[in-house]
């Protein structure tokens, strides 16, 4: 039996309020946002305090500044003591040598064999090839702080997760059933020199190897990286085959502050930069661009699905969108699994907008 959350702005009470957040939709994006405000950002910040991460990207007075980055939107400033918002940078681990600004020679990663087909979100469109592997790049470290954060182990990284690029670079070449890798996390965009770096070398080790052999690359991130270095990948993952989706936590900017605490502006910015310029650039049902959405009970209904797609269709309505039914996880795990009718209205939703809608997770269904 879930527990009855209760929204403490005009305390309505249902299953559908989490109860961490302890704020219904429709306070977050009626009411006066400077009394809501503080409510949610001292949820995040208590939430991030249990993992000792920083409460807010921390901006350093201009004559402490030891390390500056701008890989993501937060932009992180830091001074001797300050720990980046993402958690892998600090000035000591940069005199060290650890982790330097921006790393393009280590990064701190879990990977591991994915048979293909992978359970991806974009496994629907995907031309993966079967019976191969797909190597799996759990990136340490996200821009965001998702209290609904379905791997929200990339919160908790040592040194022995500090992989040398090189030598990953020899294993996946020398692995001749590895045909695709897909970095996520966490999120790509804090560690995005070091997948670019990664990437290329692989590419090369298979264009001058004696090696005949496929090999995609693709990136599953929540948007919000250094522009540039987000063409950068765009690219890499046209040329090879790849695809780059986009996690679209939500359309409203406070909704996404309220789930996530950090702005999707960079996101929204970056998705519709990369759709005009980049999508429809290689061979039909080969995508170089996709979204997706999770379906996260008493928040991201059948309206917010709506704004996202006709936001997606406003740019290109054959970009593929998959929705994905929540399961209950991390700080938001007292939410209930999505539910059939929720699921199918924001499926029926999403098709009166663009022509490739997928629902993922459908599993989850049986036991909502």
């Amino acid at each position: 039996m879930k527990n009855i959350g209760t929204c403490e702005f005009c305390g309505k009470t249902n299953k559908t309020i989490s109860e961490v957040l302890s704020i219904c939709r429709d306070c977050i994006l009626t009411k006066n946002w400077e009394l809501v405000k503080p409510l949610i950002f001292n949820v995040h910040k208590h939430v991030r305090c249990l993992v000792d991460l920083p409460s807010k990207p921390p901006k350093a007075n201009k004559e402490n500044i030891k390390l500056k980055c701008d890989l993501c939107i937060n932009r992180c400033t830091l001074s001797e003591n300050d720990l980046s918002y993402c958690g892998l940078r600090s000035f000591e681990k940069s005199q060290s040598g650890e982790l330097s600004l921006p790393s393009k020679r280590k990064g701190y990663i879990h990977g591991y064999l994915d048979p293909i087909p992978t359970n991806c979100c974009n496994a629907w469109f995907c031309g993966g090839d079967y019976n191969t592997y797909s190597y799996a790049a759990f990136l340490y470290g996200c821009s965001f702080n998702c209290l609904f954060c379905q791997n929200s182990s990339h919160k908790h990284f040592s040194k022995r997760n500090l992989v040398d690029i090189e030598s990953l670079a020899d294993r996946i070449y020398n692995n001749k059933k590895i045909t695709c890798i897909c970095y996520f996390g966490g999120t790509p965009e804090v560690q995005l020199p070091f997948t670019i770096n990664l990437s290329n070398q692989i590419l090369e080790k298979i264009k001058k190897g004696e090696q005949s052999r496929n090999f995609r690359v693709c990136w599953e991130w929540n948007g919000s990286g250094n522009k540039s270095l987000v063409e950068e990948c765009m690219k890499i993952a046209i040329n090879s085959g790849g695809n780059i989706k986009f996690d679209l936590k939500a359309f409203d900017e406070k909704l996404n502050l309220a789930l996530c605490g950090v702005s999707n502006c960079r996101t929204l910015e970056n998705f519709k930069y990369l759709a005009e310029n980049y999508f429809g650039t290689r061979e039909e049902n080969m995508h170089e661009l996709s979204a997706c959405t999770l379906l996260v009970p008493g928040y991201v209904n059948y309206e917010e699905v709506e704004q996202i797609a006709t936001f997606i269709s406003e740019i290109n309505k054959d970009i593929p969108y998959s929705l994905l039914v929540f399961h209950p996880d991390y700080q938001m795990n007292d939410l209930p699994i999505t539910s059939r009718k929720q699921a199918t209205k924001c499926l029926e939703t999403a098709k009166k907008y663009l022509n490739q809608v997928n629902l993922g997770n459908k599993f989850l269904l049986g036991f909502s």
